[in-house]
């Protein structure tokens, strides 16, 4: 038997990538943990808020999604660099991927389940699609005034 102590802290959730590279701990002093399972050294210490309740690996290992009061937030494996941001206006307890990893769910104190893009990619794809044209050049302007004027949605005019 192996033991990983987080100190005088609550470990709410396991999980274990499905690479079986890597293990993640949620835990009550408002970190998710992430430890190389060949040899159990800490490589990630991703923060919160508060208390870290949930966590799951995407189905290809490349990124962690951690549940806690303030935020469902998604790491960049093995990094911990977060790579998106999902406000809640409950706590998350619970987070899921869907096994195709495109969508992740979240259980919240609220009594509902949400269902959520959460790469940037089908986020951009699910508005182009309900887009009927690109910004204007004024428009780009006052959003995103440092970035070059591009078309929004490629497929649009």
């Amino acid at each position: 038997m192996i033991r990983i102590v987080i100190p005088k802290k609550a470990v709410w959730a396991t999980a274990f990538s499905p690479n079986g590279e890597y293990l993640a701990t949620a835990s009550a002093d408002k970190t998710a943990r992430l430890w190389k399972a060949n040899g159990w050294q800490k490589v990630a210490c991703m923060r919160h808020e508060h208390q870290v309740k949930s966590l799951a690996f995407s189905p290809d290992s490349h990124y962690l999604a951690t549940a806690s009061f303030d935020k469902t937030a998604l790491w960049e494996v093995p990094s911990g660099r977060e790579v998106s941001r999902i406000s809640h206006n409950c706590d998350v307890r619970a987070v899921a991927f869907s096994p195709d990893g495109k969508y992740l769910v979240t259980a919240s104190g609220d009594g509902t389940a949400q269902v959520w893009l959460w790469r940037p990619e089908d986020l951009i794809d699910a508005a182009c699609n309900r887009l009927t044209r690109n910004l204007t050049p004024e428009e780009w302007q006052q959003y995103l005034s440092d970035e070059p004027y591009r078309k929004t949605c490629p497929n649009l005019l």
